[in-house]
């Protein structure tokens, strides 16, 4: 009985060495990749629902070559959305996305958006990746003619 109880703790005990040395490669795999920001147009976007923000992500290995075929994941926290989450990085490491800001308003005032950036292609074993975040700020949008109308002047009250 003694024999039984001292193989399953041995057993335990390998594959828990497995998982840690799995999760501890994975760790540092994902040391090896580095994200960031190589443009951003417009440098600060109206608050306005419409006009896109154009943003260049590249991604290098660690002794800074690019790094083609990884699929970068993005979510904007603070509101927008992206035309694409998911963008496969090209010859040059680059991946491009357009954001779109939210629409400002009394319920949601005008702040920056940050824009959370992960490498999902890094990870062998147990997901560990790559991750960087961008701010992009907003600003008020300029009011046109057209915001400018209320109820009252289209009902004629």
């Amino acid at each position: 009985m003694e024999i039984r109880m001292k193989k399953k703790l041995a057993i335990t005990l390998v594959i828990l060495a497995l998982i840690f040395l799995c999760a501890g490669y994975d760790v540092y795999r994902s040391k090896q990749f580095h994200l960031t920001l190589v443009s951003m147009d417009p440098g600060q976007a109206p608050a306005d629902g419409q006009t896109p923000v154009s943003l260049v992500i590249k991604l290098t290995d660690s002794k800074g070559s690019p790094v083609e075929g990884h699929s970068l994941f993005a979510v904007p926290k603070g509101g927008g959305i992206l035309s694409a989450s998911r963008v496969v990085t090209d010859r040059a490491g680059q991946a491009t996305y357009t954001y779109y800001p939210f629409k400002a308003s009394k319920l949601q005032p005008v702040k920056d958006v940050v824009l959370q950036i992960v490498d999902e292609s890094n990870s062998i074993f147990i997901e560990v990746n790559t991750k960087t975040s961008v701010t992009i700020p907003l600003v008020e949008p300029e009011n046109d003619a057209k915001s400018k109308h209320s109820l009252n002047d289209i009902f004629g009250e």
